[in-house]
This record gives structure tokens, C-alpha cells and sequence, in this order.
């Protein structure tokens, strides 16, 4: 059973790291910690495959470079045998090779990371050594997200106002019906219903939709 653990403060942000590495991983337990006093104790009491670590915890000063070092070093010295992997909002090049000297196997971005990231990390760490991702801008439209919706219906305005130029609603209708498990006809069907909904209730319609 591959084991990993996601050391980062941010609920929402931790909570979207573990469910990255569970996604990229088949028969995995992810376990999460906030402050790094709860992932030492972890690494002292558990085996991990996997160490995902933001430098920037409680306690410490997440713009000074030592301190963020220093948080990274002290779960490398605890868990000697795991990958670590670093996630970071503030990334550079700079930074990341100081995380390799010290013995990280990846530095990533956190803007920009795609599902299934972590599978990938793994496969460029075993083929070159070390992994560097820094972070890109791949958004170019707004998320929306209105309570009015199913969660079906949500993921189809989802989308749909995520269509990139070119590509014709009956594509992502197929897209939709794929990643649902349901007929094309239904994807579309879902669609109108909240389109028809968001404008019954006076919303603006996103542009594209």
C-alpha cells in the first residue's frame, strides 16, 4: 500500500493536495497535517512513500528563506527514505535548487497543477533524477459556481464556460458523457436545465454559455 503525506497549513489547499495524490495513485492512504510538530510525529510513528511539504507553516517566517529551508530539512532528517516533493505559491528556480541540495526529489508550483500531477512527478524523478514545475497561468476564464444548480448540472456549466475557441458544444457534450458514464443526450439535457435555470433567476450568463 503506497503512503503518502501532504504537510501544508491551508485547509482547503491540503484537502486539494491529498485528493491529487489519491487521484494519481492506485490502493494509496494519504494522510494530511497542518503544522509541522504533527508531521514529524507522523514520520516518527508511520513509513511513508511519499512526503508533499509546503515550507511556508506555522511557526515559521515563510519569507525567509532559512525558515523555509529549515521546515523542509527537518521532514527530510524524519522521513530519509521517501520522496519529498515540495509545493510552494511563492516558487523560483533559485529556491528550488537550494530544496535539491538539501535533498528534495521535486520543487512544484502550486498555480497551474493539473490532475494526476503527482503520478507524473514520480515518473520525471525516476527518468532525470529531480522534478522542476513551476507554476503557469492556465486559467483564462472565471470559475463560476451557483447554488440554484445539481452537481451535475454545475459540472456541465463547468465545462461548458471552460470550452476552449474552436470547439463545438456536441464535443463537450461527448466530453460530458464520458466523465459522467451517461448518454451525450443526457449531458446536454443537464446543460439546458441549468441554463434554463440561471436564467429563470435573473443570472448573468457567462459569456460562451
Amino acid at each position: 500500500m503506497f503512503r503518502a503525506l501532504v504537510v501544508e497549513d491551508q485547509t482547503l489547499m491540503r484537502l486539494a493536495l491529498m485528493n491529487e495524490v489519491q487521484a494519481s495513485f492506485e490502493k494509496c492512504v494519504v494522510l494530511g497535517a497542518e503544522t509541522l510538530t504533527i508531521a514529524t510525529t507522523e514520520l516518527q510513528n508511520n513509513h511513508f512513500d511519499l512526503v508533499v511539504v509546503d515550507p511556508g507553516l506555522p511557526g515559521f517566517d515563510p519569507t525567509s528563506q532559512c525558515d523555509r529551508i529549515a521546515v523542509v530539512e527537518r521532514i527530510i532528517e524524519a522521513s530519509p527514505k521517501a520522496i519529498h516533493v515540495v509545493v510552494t505559491g511563492s516558487d523560483n528556480r533559485c529556491e528550488a535548487d537550494g530544496f535539491r541540495q538539501i535533498g528534495a526529489a521535486a520543487y512544484l508550483g502550486k498555480t497551474g497543477l493539473a490532475p494526476g500531477v503527482f503520478s507524473d512527478v514520480l515518473d520525471d524523478i525516476s527518468s532525470k533524477g529531480f522534478c522542476l514545475r513551476l507554476s503557469r497561468a492556465v486559467m483564462t476564464k472565471p470559475d463560476y459556481r451557483f447554488s440554484a444548480l445539481t452537481p451535475r448540472e454545475q459540472e456541465a456549466i463547468d465545462m461548458m464556460a471552460q470550452r476552449a475557441p474552436g470547439v463545438k458544444r456536441k464535443e463537450i457534450f461527448s466530453l460530458m458523457a464520458d466523465r459522467l458514464a451517461i448518454a451525450p443526450g443526457s449531458a446536454e439535457k443537464y446543460y439546458k436545465q441549468a441554463r434554463a435555470k440561471l436564467m429563470r433567476q435573473g443570472h448573468r450568463i457567462p459569456r460562451g454559455l
